[in-house]
């Protein structure tokens, strides 16, 4: 073999080393790139299925990417609270003007007297709200355990204050024989401070006479936002039937939508002498009339909080009622105070 052909057989030989080395080394960026692009894909769709399923989850709560916010719903749709009314403020960064001095007038009427009979106004901040907060999912999480749990023993760990709240359930559900009402589609959601007290507010409709279910949430001793049972069930230490049939002679907490009314009988015959005031049962199916004497600062402060409420609207109070003595009719009783002027009843 010459010089010369052993010469081109090596650069031959060098021209098909390097082609391969090219060819090896495109290989292997195609195919590095190629899988890194399919694991890339593979992670998006795992994150995409992820956020998909988590939105699913919210939406059966009642809450959707799309109208989570962080301000507080417009003042024209601020709901009533716990069926009853106030007057709410919206955020402000700007503090409140100082409240001028009582007049000799308001200081007579003052409820900080000892005959109180009627509750103070109530101080109403509206706070804003992130639905797909952590503590709002969790609440609402809560609230629909609440509704799949059919015992109310396994239902006391999911309210407010249970260690107070228990024996009430159990005179509620036991003796009383009542149950929950049914709740419909969640019309809103509301964060509110009520005298100092933080609350989630939630309100579905509902058969009920307002046409809704409001439910107020409190913290409890964790942190974890838990049902105000009372004023979800609108509870009384009677029912009404029972409150009818026995005429207690001493004063009964009851919790009833009331308005205004113009019902003068029995006892209370005189218009002139007494204010008189429907009360309706939280289902509607049962109701009665307290009465109390003109003039007199309690029944000055109810037709002051009821004025607006129309001839067909309604409140949410939690009263003391009681029967007369040898009371003349099962309908006809004594409004001996009001407690709250919601069913929301706050320390």
């Amino acid at each position: 073999m010459t010089s010369g052909s052993t010469g081109s057989h090596r650069a031959f030989m060098g021209v098909c080393i390097t082609l391969c080395f090219i060819l090896v080394l495109t290989l292997y960026v195609g195919w590095t790139l190629y899988f890194n692009n399919t694991a890339n894909r593979n992670t998006r769709i795992a994150k995409d299925q992820t956020a998909e399923q988590k939105a699913q989850d919210l939406e059966k709560l009642g809450i959707t990417f799309q109208t989570a916010h962080t301000d507080a719903p417009a003042s024209s749709v601020l709901p009533k609270l716990m069926a009853g009314a106030a007057d709410i403020r919206p955020p402000t960064t700007t503090p409140p003007a100082p409240a001028p001095p009582p007049s000799p007038a308001t200081l007579a009427d003052s409820p900080s007297q000892p005959a109180s009979l009627y509750p103070v106004e109530s101080s109403v901040k509206e706070l804003p709200m992130l639905e797909t907060s952590d503590e709002v999912i969790q609440a609402m999480e809560l609230l629909d355990q609440y509704w799949k749990t059919a015992d109310w023993k396994e239902r006391v760990p999911l309210v407010a204050h249970s260690e107070r709240v228990a024996p009430l359930m159990r005179d509620y559900y036991g003796t009383q024989g009542a149950s929950d009402p049914e709740p419909g589609a969640l019309v809103s959601k509301a964060r509110y401070q009520i005298n100092g007290t933080e609350i989630l507010y939630f309100s579905y409709a509902s058969s009920r006479p307002t046409g809704s279910l409001e439910i107020a949430m409190l913290r409890g001793p964790q942190g974890k936002f838990l049902i105000d049972w009372e004023s979800l069930t609108g509870y009384g230490e009677m029912s009404f039937q029972e409150f009818r049939t026995k005429r207690p002679h001493e004063p009964v907490l009851m919790r009833a939508y009331v308005r205004l009314f113009e019902y003068y009988n029995h006892e209370f015959s005189d218009s002139e002498k007494y204010l008189c005031i429907k009360l309706t049962s939280e289902s509607g199916d049962n109701s009665v009339y307290a009465y109390c004497e003109r003039g007199t600062p309690l029944a000055q402060w109810i037709e002051r909080d009821l004025a607006t409420t129309g001839p067909a609207g309604f409140k949410g109070y939690t009263m003391l009622i009681s029967f007369p003595p040898n009371a003349q009719s099962n309908q006809c009783v004594n409004l001996d105070k009001v407690m709250a002027q919601r069913w929301l009843k706050l320390p």
